[in-house]
């Protein structure tokens, strides 16, 4: 074979060789585009999760109801506190408050706490698996607010002032967080409430997205 011949061959054998890199290149693109963009599924939907952040479920009033009145003496503490029951004893009339104290109490899915951790996707069924935080219990944020109820002043009694009615807003603020915090079972309901309805919110959601939901919580 001539040199011309010989180094025509080498070149068609360089050539088939760039070709056939050229060639598993190209197929290698989609192959590796394909499984880096399989490990961003649990990242991408975490981080549209975190965009909703706080989700609020469900809520429920808490309520009192209590009673301003001129001490009795049975009830006096103190000597002043006694002196002064005795003057009362003397006062023609009636002096009685009854009112009522409200405060909201709010379950909600805080999502900004979902990581990518939290959210495994099955392509094969298209199903997203996820374990959301739990459900957190708070009150609404509003001031609660003292109502009168009933309210009977006569005779040479005094009014009912803002400070009686402030201090009994305060102690009955003070008997519903304790009440609250002794009975476990007390938010019960309103967490299992909140969990349905966060169940059925995403399931909606994510299905907008293209997948299956399986939820469960922390």
């Amino acid at each position: 074979m001539s040199n011309k011949g010989m180094k025509n061959n080498c070149i068609m054998k360089n050539l088939i060789g760039i070709t056939i890199n050229i060639i598993i290149a190209i197929f290698m693109i989609p192959l590796s585009g394909c499984s880096h963009k399989e490990k961003d599924y649990p990242l991408e939907i975490s981080s549209q999760l975190q965009n909703v952040s706080r989700l609020e479920l469900a809520r429920m009033t808490v309520g009192k109801v209590g009673m301003i009145s001129d001490p009795e003496y049975k009830d006096a503490k103190s000597i002043e506190a006694k002196a002064s029951a005795l003057l009362n004893r003397m006062k023609i009339g009636t002096r009685l408050g009854v009112y009522s104290y409200d405060t909201y109490i709010v379950a909600y899915l805080d999502l900004s706490k979902v990581s990518s951790e939290d959210v495994e996707v099955d392509t094969e069924t298209g199903t997203a698996y996820l374990t959301l935080p739990p459900i957190e219990i708070m009150t609404d944020g509003r001031e609660p607010q003292l109502h009168e109820v009933h309210s009977r002043v006569t005779g040479l009694r005094s009014s009912i002032t803002p400070s009686e009615r402030a201090s009994l807003k305060s102690q009955m603020a003070k008997e519903v967080k304790k009440e609250m915090s002794a009975k476990a079972g007390a938010t019960d309901h309103l967490r299992k409430a909140a969990e349905d309805k966060a169940r059925a919110y995403l399931t909606e959601l994510i299905s907008n997205w293209g997948y299956k939901a399986e939820i469960s919580f922390k």
